[in-house]
């Protein structure tokens, strides 16, 4: 990649037409570049990646194959439903821990919290009760792992030039040897599963089946946690948009007594399709802080959109951040926080804005290679966020708040990290504080309809 021509698009026409050619501009052959490095897989799990990586034998290979069982597992559905319910119960338990003692406010991190709570509910839904990132030092491994990605990803002799996060990739590997070989994935979620299956269907060694779920759990991490930091941000540092939220909320949520105590239910799955102001502002908060660089790999000599030739061997790069600053897309309020940005049409919700083309929102990709895992992170975020907001009151530290700079952002991130944190207190809403909570999930096969493919096929 280094030594080859670089294309960078930023017009949503034409990053809609490098979509509609897959195997031409192809993802593939760039993944498994980054694979191989990250994960620091054998030369036999290399060469079975390599078979038909780019589906030019039709749909099979270990590539294909793996990323079809990821689909499954996260499509809306009962595999999906299950990771859910864990996660949201783990949520839960967090959220009743910051319950402050002796009248005392809980201080916390504002972005450690949702790091480690983050991080324990998603691995705990994905990985079952044999879960390795329980062991405190695995996820101490990880995160240290992750923050030395650019150096790993240079791959100049990392042992030395990145020796840290070296050691640590090798610690959470490890883990995820002793947890596959001991088949406590057969207690995991579906998606553990499938993806296990497919790999040992696909003859790749159990060493390497670990070191490629290294690589998986950047990607179910690193992107949600620190979004579940900035819409907590966002709305607890706009007054009105939290007061908004929590009104529609509170329409959803049910009252009864128990034991002379009010219960109070609150259902997720109502939040997607009953709360237009928390949703927009989830997806205004993702437009402002996504960074994320789509990249292909020209596989052979084609014109773009009858206007533009792209050479055989070049990398097509589409930035998100141009995309999502481009007042040509979302009009001159482009660089401002609109909270109600994405209200649908129609909404009693929905301010006077340009609407703008769904295309236009990166996030999550597009096309072929849209994040299969969206509809996990959208509920675990929205989920998370809901909960907290609707049992607590924050407050900063330092009296004000301060957006913190993102220079630090690692290069896999798609959601861009705070540098440093932002230390709160943490006290029970007024009028809220007493009674039980019960937090919970429906079968649901309702799509929360972020990127265009989703809108353009919901299921209903």
């Amino acid at each position: 990649m280094p030594a080859s021509k670089l294309y960078v698009v930023n017009s949503v026409e034409l990053i809609s037409s490098i979509q509609r050619f897959p195997k031409v501009l192809a993802f593939p052959p760039i993944e498994a570049k980054f694979a191989t490095t990250i994960c620091a897989s054998s030369k036999e799990a290399n060469d079975i990646l390599a078979v038909n990586l780019n589906c030019e034998d039709g749909d099979w290979g270990y590539s294909h194959d793996v990323y079809q069982s990821m689909h499954s597992a996260l499509a809306p559905g009962a595999g999906l439903d299950g990771m859910n319910r864990v996660m949201i119960q783990n949520i839960a338990g967090s959220l009743e821990r910051l319950k402050p003692t002796e009248n005392q406010p809980t201080r916390i991190g504002l972005a450690e919290w949702s790091r480690h709570e983050i991080t324990l509910a998603t691995t705990n839904s994905v990985y079952g009760k044999h879960n390795p990132f329980k062991q405190p030092k695995v996820e101490r491994a990880f995160w240290e792992f992750e923050n030395g990605l650019v150096m790993i990803l240079m791959n100049v002799f990392p042992s030395l030039t990145a020796r840290s996060s070296y050691r640590a990739r090798k610690v959470v590997g490890e883990a995820f040897r002793k947890y596959f070989e001991a088949k406590h994935h057969e207690t995991g979620s579906m998606l553990v599963r499938n993806r296990y299956n497919t790999s040992t269907e696909n003859k790749i060694p159990i060493a390497d089946i670990a070191r490629y779920e290294v690589g998986g759990t950047l990607a179910i991490l690193v992107n949600t946690a620190p979004a579940t930091f900035w819409l907590l941000f966002y709305m607890f540092s706009h007054p009105e948009v939290l007061e908004e939220c929590r009104k529609e909320v509170e329409k959803i949520m049910r009252i009864s007594v128990e034991e002379g105590q009010p219960k109070r239910t609150l259902d997720i799955t109502g939040i997607k399709h009953n709360c237009p102001t928390l949703t927009s502002t989830y997806q205004e908060v993702l437009r402002q802080r996504t960074l994320g660089v789509q990249v292909r790999q020209v596989m052979q000599d084609m014109m773009l959109d009858d206007t533009y030739l792209l050479k055989k061997g070049a990398t097509v790069l589409m930035p998100s951040l141009v995309v999502h600053t481009d007042p040509a897309v979302w009009g001159p309020d482009v660089l401002d926080f609109d909270h109600k940005r994405f209200a649908k049409a129609g909404s009693s919700q929905q301010t006077e804005v340009k609407r703008s083309n769904p295309k236009a929102f990166r996030t999550f990709g597009g096309g072929s290679t849209l994040c299969p895992g969206r509809h996990f992170a959208t509920t675990e975020i929205l989920a998370a966020v809901v909960m907290f907001i609707m049992r607590y009151d924050i407050i900063p530290v330092e009296g004000k708040w301060i957006a913190p700079k993102t220079e630090k952002t690692n290069i896999a991130a798609v959601v861009m990290e705070p540098d440093l944190d932002i230390q709160v207190e943490v006290t029970p809403r007024q009028g809220f504080a007493d009674g039980k909570w019960d937090f919970g999930l429906a079968d649901s096969k309702m799509v929360f309809e972020v990127p265009a493919e989703d809108q353009q096929n919901t299921l209903h």
